[in-house]
């Protein structure tokens, strides 16, 4: 445990001393999320806005019994500040995902350059164990990862109060705090995994610039899940990050998505967590959140397991 611990100590007191580095890697925190809010939040208002409009000719023309509807009074009047609360809520929850991936691939670049300068030798040939090893690393990037997703996650709210939203009640707060931490152990795992094979700084410049593209897509960030052909989102599915966009999402738009379709077809609600991503199916099969805990926990395990084979083979290769 004291080795563990120093290796966490070491690895976030180093980071944290390149002070330009992390006051950049906030600022372009900041940037991404007031962009994101800012542009693609109205973009996407004003499509849930002519949908919900549409509707209300069809209800019109085709009523409803009530069993068909989701529970409360249809308002056409509180449509925007509730379509903003909705679709702003959708873009926090993708941002706090992905910001948590991008600190988690900052606190790795630190393995990139120890194997660079050659201090992770002196790792192998010390006592410590390769999954010691391997848990202090994820451990530290997973530690940042929470601090740079809960920053996320406070100014974005602040972002959405002061635009007419409404903050997420204690409850959620909580939920969502729980999902940090799930995301920064199972995704770390995995980017650990893949990084281990990068050799040099430049080489591991290259896997993070590829995770960072690949995230917006692999989280829906940039194409709603559901737009996506069927065979790529089936293939999804089995991706821990999709799964944790998802989970995201539905956490942080539970209230806004009920007052936004207030009476108006489950159908419609149902169609629209679909293509949002909200919901996630395989074929007709609904993954439950049983199903992506089990999935989202088991690939970190599997992939530490992974990562301390690799380092030890690493380190048998090296002598």
């Amino acid at each position: 445990m004291m080795a563990l611990t120093a290796i966490v100590k070491r690895n976030l007191l180093v980071y944290l001393k390149d002070k330009e580095n992390v006051f950049y890697t906030f600022l372009s925190m900041i940037i991404i999320i007031i962009l994101m809010l800012l542009f693609m939040g109205d973009m996407n208002i004003e499509i849930v806005k002519g949908v919900l409009s549409d509707m209300d000719v069809f209800m019109e023309e085709n009523p409803l019994p009530e069993e068909y509807l989701l529970p409360g009074t249809r308002n056409p009047s509180l449509d925007e500040a509730n379509v903003r609360n909705l679709v702003l809520s959708l873009v926090i929850a993708g941002i706090t995902i992905v910001n948590g991936i991008s600190a988690s691939m900052g606190m790795l670049s630190m393995m990139s350059w120890d194997e660079e300068s050659g201090r992770l030798a002196s790792y192998y040939v010390s006592p410590i164990s390769r999954f010691v090893l391997v848990s202090g690393y994820i451990i530290s990037a997973a530690c940042l990862s929470f601090i740079f997703s809960t920053v996320t996650l406070a100014v974005s709210e602040i972002i959405l109060l002061l635009t007419g939203g409404v903050m997420l009640s204690f409850t959620q707060i909580l939920k969502v705090l729980g999902l940090i931490l799930l995301n920064g152990f199972s995704t770390t795992s995995f980017l650990f995994f893949i990084t281990g094979f990068a050799k040099t700084r430049s080489a591991f410049n290259g896997i993070a610039n590829f995770v960072h593209i690949l995230s917006g897509f692999v989280t829906g960030m940039y194409i709603p899940i559901g737009m996506m052909p069927e065979i790529v989102r089936n293939f999804l599915v089995f991706i821990p990050m999709t799964e944790l966009s998802a989970w995201f999402r539905k956490v942080f738009t539970k209230e806004a998505l009920h007052n936004t379709f207030a009476g108006l077809p489950k159908e419609a609600v149902a169609e629209y967590g679909e293509i949002t991503g909200i919901s996630l199916k395989i074929g007709d099969t609904s993954i439950s959140a049983w199903m992506q805990f089990a999935l989202i926990l088991g690939s970190g395990i599997i992939f530490i397991l992974l990562s301390s084979l690799m380092m030890r083979k690493k380190n048998v290769r090296d002598r």
